[in-house]
């Protein structure tokens, strides 16, 4: 009589959460132990990784191996070279103040990481500008600002790569802590100087269509009512500033526009732990947003952290259909 053994069953594989959905993490507390590796190397892409995780600030290794998926094949791939490059003191965690031990590791450039940046940049013959240096806090960062510069990071990661899937769209400029250095934001609100801080921006060139200057503002629900309504103010008194002028037409220019125009939109990506929540504060946005002039309403474009990761389509991420309008 033959015996026939069991089907084995086979539990369902968890799916790694993305960088949207990090928010159902905020609850308890977690820290990493520094990572420690046998085998040190110094591999030639190391300090391309070192650049995109500085102009990042913080990013997770998921996102490191999706940008360079040429040379990181798995994620095991990944998280072994992030360890060697930790173990050499080029990289460290950031320590958050209250998240889930389910919380990746989140990695940024250290003193030393930014030290090997200069002389890798002063043997190609490019000058080092100092920018925002990142530094260990005993107390942890705060989750939130982690979360919302991941989120930055995720969303220009997003537009890269939605760029490599359809080339009908060409990347000119993408920059992030660099605005900091920029005069061209200086800006006066009801008399008094203050300065627009956009969370990133980027230039892209569409077949057929020109170029577009895109500033990226992303929303936690962190801040308030009053000091989003400042945000816009910054925005409305830049755009009709002649700095804006200058500054946007000399980034067409840069790039072979023959008549530099003053175009730019602000893309608005809004990030709460559920969609029901993400929609609410949409709506607050909407309501707020009444009150100043229709050009500035016609250059937002709004989405929700939770509409971007149901996406199956990264090239949609600059399409108009993508985004809900404010007009």
């Amino acid at each position: 009589m033959s015996h026939q053994s069991a089907p084995k069953s086979s539990k369902p594989k968890c799916r790694p959460l993305t960088v949207w959905e990090l928010p159902k993490l905020l609850h308890s507390v977690h820290r990493y132990r520094k990572t420690t590796t046998s085998v040190v190397r110094q591999r030639p892409h190391y300090t391309a990784i070192l650049a995109f995780i500085h102009r990042s600030r913080f990013v997770v290794a998921s996102q490191v191996q999706r940008r360079f998926a040429k040379y990181l094949k798995s994620a095991r791939t990944t998280r072994r070279h992030l360890a060697e490059m930790e173990s050499m003191g080029e990289l460290a965690v950031v320590q958050t103040n209250n998240t889930s031990p389910l919380w990746p590791k989140v990695y940024f450039v250290t003193r030393r990481g930014l030290t090997k940046l200069k002389q890798a940049l002063s043997q190609m013959g490019q000058q080092w500008t100092k920018n925002l240096k990142d530094r260990r806090r005993p107390a942890g960062q705060s989750a939130l600002h982690v979360l919302h510069e991941l989120f930055i990071a995720e969303f220009l990661l997003n537009v890269w790569s939605a760029t490599q899937a359809c080339k009908e769209f060409e990347i000119l400029t993408m920059q992030r802590r660099s605005l900091a250095r920029y005069d061209a934001f200086k800006v006066v609100v009801a008399g008094r100087p203050t300065r627009l801080q956009p969370d990133g921006m980027f230039v892209y060139r569409q077949q057929g269509k020109g170029m577009m200057c895109c500033f990226v503002e992303v929303d936690t629900g962190s801040m308030t009512l009053k000091q989003l309504t400042a945000k816009f103010q910054r925005y409305q008194a830049w755009a009709d500033s002649a700095n804006a002028t200058a500054f946007l037409t000399g980034q067409y220019a840069s790039h072979g526009a023959n008549r530099p125009t003053t175009s730019f939109r602000i893309l608005m990506i809004v990030g709460s732990g559920e969609q029901t929540a993400s929609q609410r504060r949409v709506e607050q946005i909407l309501e707020l947003l009444l009150s100043f002039s229709s050009a500035l309403r016609n250059r937002i474009w709004l989405t929700t952290v939770q509409d971007i990761n149901a996406s199956s389509e990264s090239g949609k991420m600059l399409d108009r259909s993508f985004w809900q309008p404010c007009s």
